[in-house]
């Protein structure tokens, strides 16, 4: 699987990780993503929730700042999950998203 993973990057597509809770889907994507520099947004958080449940574009490029890599944990979480996601991986093409989901 980390190779996979790696061989995503830079490709401008989102690489959505999913299976059940517990298995190692986060710790995966930290051990591969450990030397480089990412924005890791968790859904559980407060303020990362409002930033995904209404998605402005502007919010999201202000978050993301010159980040090339975003991880977003628990993204089942919230229905407009996937209308954030859309938007990163449309409008914002440097991006590489890597959005972990469990059943």
């Amino acid at each position: 699987m980390e190779s996979k993973i790696k061989n995503r990057f830079g490709t401008g597509k989102a690489l959505i990780l999913r299976g059940p809770r517990q298995v190692g889907k986060t710790t995966l994507f930290n051990k591969v993503l450990a030397e480089e520099e990412y924005l890791f947004l968790n859904v559980d958080d407060p303020a990362v929730r409002r930033l995904v449940l209404n998605p402005k574009l502007d919010q999201l490029k202000n978050t993301i700042g010159n980040l090339k890599i975003v991880f977003i944990d628990e993204a089942q979480r919230i229905d407009n999950t996937r209308l954030a996601l859309k938007l990163i991986t449309d409008q914002l093409k440097s991006v590489q998203l890597y959005p972990i989901f469990w059943p």
